[in-house]
């Protein structure tokens, strides 16, 4: 596989794998979602029974490549970000996100549609975007997946919400101490699922999600468009990768 490979999509027996290797900090752009929507979509049609998604580096995901954003390939066509959502979330057999470091800002929309989220001991999830000057251009999703309370604290501050904290919430499935514990664990547990009759599982899932929509998760993504701020100038004070 070429080195410069953003997202890569391999598989192990019946898991499928999909990494983000954009090192160190896999920050996303027009490129990268070319490159992740791609894996997802084979993802979603190849035989496996489970789908896997994790991260190289320090960082999950930091968010958007403010420094020096690549455009998507001529040609490509990138869904938008709803669409993106929706594409992981009715992937039909369980879908398992990996997330160590950070994952920041709109990194989290890869995360949240994931059945379930196994996390580093260290793992945190951020939005800073309302020191950045945007009113918490994924606020809405926040409230969905944390509850009001937590996700205002988070916007209006722009802290660190611990993973130990989402777990606490039922919000993160398990916590590992390292990262090589949290890939290989997770990929341990990936192939349990995988032992098993995929048609129940897929029904499984199913129910669970039209559940979901019953109690108003559809409206997050069908309405996402006309909730996303208008973009104002950034107010930029970009982090070292480190």
């Amino acid at each position: 596989m070429p080195d410069d490979v953003m997202v890569r999509y391999e598989r192990d027996g019946d898991v499928t794998m999909i990494t983000l290797d954009r090192q160190p900090v896999n920050a996303y752009d027009g490129a990268f979602h070319a490159e992740f929507q791609g894996a997802w979509l084979r993802a979603r049609d190849d035989d496996s029974r489970v789908v896997v998604m994790q991260a190289n580096g320090k960082h999950f995901c930091v968010g958007a490549n403010l420094r020096d954003p690549q455009p998507a390939p001529p040609g490509a066509t990138i869904l938008a970000a709803w669409d993106e959502i929706r594409l992981i979330q009715t992937v039909r057999k369980p879908t398992v996100a990996a997330v160590q470091g950070g994952c920041i800002g709109g990194g989290q929309r890869m995360v949240w549609p994931c059945d379930l989220v196994f996390c580093t001991d260290d793992a945190f999830f951020m939005d800073p975007t309302a020191q950045m000057g945007i009113g918490g251009i994924q606020s809405h999703l926040h409230t969905w997946f944390y509850g009001p309370r937590l996700a205002k604290e988070m916007i209006y501050s722009g802290m660190r919400l611990p993973a130990q904290r989402l777990y606490a919430m039922g919000q993160v499935n398990r916590l590992y101490p390292d990262t090589a514990t949290l890939h290989r664990e997770t990929l341990a547990f990936a192939h349990e699922v995988a032992k098993q009759d995929p048609a129940p599982l897929r029904e499984a899932k199913y129910a669970s999600d039209i559940t979901m929509d019953i109690m108003g998760r559809h409206y997050v993504t069908s309405r996402m468009e006309e909730l996303l701020d208008v973009m104002p100038p950034m107010k930029l004070h970009l982090p070292d990768d480190g």
